[in-house]
């Protein structure tokens, strides 16, 4: 009876707290995309992403939001190369990946040092990506990180950035390098780390390179098709990996780990039953179970803390297809135990196709969408 009301207590808790819109760019015939944030404390964030001028606009504007004062006023920062990504260690110190270079600030993303140009991909390969073949980075200390990308490409570093080695485990999968790629890679407690990718091989036929939204008739029956997953894991701080490769329905979207748990979302096709699954990742043991799947929640972030306390971001599809480039209602969900998902109160204006999150620890969590818009969790009143 304890444990039930204590559930019910926490439940009433994440549904009292409600995300509010705290910044939205609305100028005249422009649009800002914001593709990620980063919340190393909870006074300092970064949001990066681009402004483009008019719906016709082909050459973005690459910039990245920052506050410094916990959300209460934020800064454009104008940005000389697109920005793929980024990542903190503290709130000073953090990497930029963007498509032409690595980039570094102290000065917690109001200015920025390009520290080294992108490994250029090999025309050997084929398939050759846009820009770089870097799409992450994740630091452990300040002199030693690691990069994941394109052409299945794993690099580390021992100098901040400054210069990188391929690690050699990451080249022992099966996979055609043209289309395989290293897409996301994390660590919990300095040591245990995982980083996962996949083998994708492209659409053959009238429909190679046409976006499913653009024929609906065919994406709603089209099967999904199993595609190779890659998995590198470590206990040791990148000393030594083990790689892995199993065939899996969906991709990988995100991974998040805290402690001895870690949550994957993966994204499916249009005809599949949902539009995602979250699963739960228990790093002891190294099963795996699915813990959320909804029809009409299409799941594209997470984030996982000690406790566990989780969260997901999501957003309520607005048709039946999954991947459709129209915005629809952004959805949050938070669990205590992993199993129990509870939604939370959402600003009626925030609407999105993609949602990602960030935040130091559960009380301090903010979002950002590709609409414009930077959420924050308000605390119950």
């Amino acid at each position: 009876m304890r444990c039930v009301v204590l559930g019910l207590c926490l439940a009433a808790c994440a549904f009292a707290q409600k995300w509010n819109v705290q910044y939205f760019y609305d100028e005249l015939h422009a649009r800002m995309e914001l593709t990620e944030i980063a919340f190393p404390s909870a006074e300092r964030g970064v949001a990066i992403g681009a402004i483009y001028a008019s719906p016709e606009e082909r050459k973005p504007k690459s910039i990245a939001l920052v506050t410094s004062d916990g959300g209460a006023h934020w800064d454009i920062v104008q940005l000389k190369e697109y920005p793929r990504s980024i990542f903190f260690l503290n709130d000073s110190l953090g990497w930029m990946v963007t498509t032409n270079g690595i980039w570094f600030t102290e000065e917690s993303g109001r200015s920025w040092q390009k520290i080294s140009e992108q490994i250029k991909p090999d025309k050997k390969l084929g398939a050759l990506p846009p820009g770089g073949r870097i799409l992450r980075v994740w630091f452990l200390d300040p002199k030693h990180g690691f990069a994941v990308g394109f052409q299945k490409s794993v690099f580390e570093t021992h100098d901040g950035g400054h210069t990188w080695e391929p690690v050699a485990e990451a080249a022992k999968p099966s996979s055609n390098p043209a289309h395989t790629v290293y897409t996301r890679i994390v660590f919990t407690d300095g040591k245990v780390g995982i980083i996962s990718g996949a083998y994708v091989p492209p659409r053959g036929g009238a429909d190679a390179g046409v976006p499913d939204w653009m024929q609906p008739e065919k994406a709603v029956h089209r099967h999904q098709v199993p595609i190779l997953a890659l998995l590198l894991q470590t206990s040791d701080a990148g000393e030594n990996w083990h790689s892995s490769t199993a065939p899996l329905l969906g991709s990988v979207a995100e991974v998040s780990l805290a402690g001895v748990n870690g949550l994957s979302v993966f994204t499916y096709a249009d005809s599949f039953e949902w539009p995602s699954e979250v699963y739960h990742l228990d790093l002891t043991t190294g099963a795996s179970e699915s813990v959320f799947r909804e029809k009409d929640r299409r799941v594209t972030d997470s984030a996982l803390f000690r406790g566990p306390t989780a969260f997901l971001a999501a957003v309520e599809p607005p048709g039946k297809l999954f991947s459709t480039p129209v915005p629809g209602k952004v959805k949050m969900l938070m669990s205590t135990d992993l199993k129990t998902w509870t939604e939370m109160k959402v600003d009626y204006k925030a609407v999105a196709t993609s949602v990602t999150l960030a935040g130091p620890d559960p009380e301090h969590m903010w979002a950002a969408t590709d609409t414009g818009m930077i959420l924050h969790l308000d605390p119950a009143k």
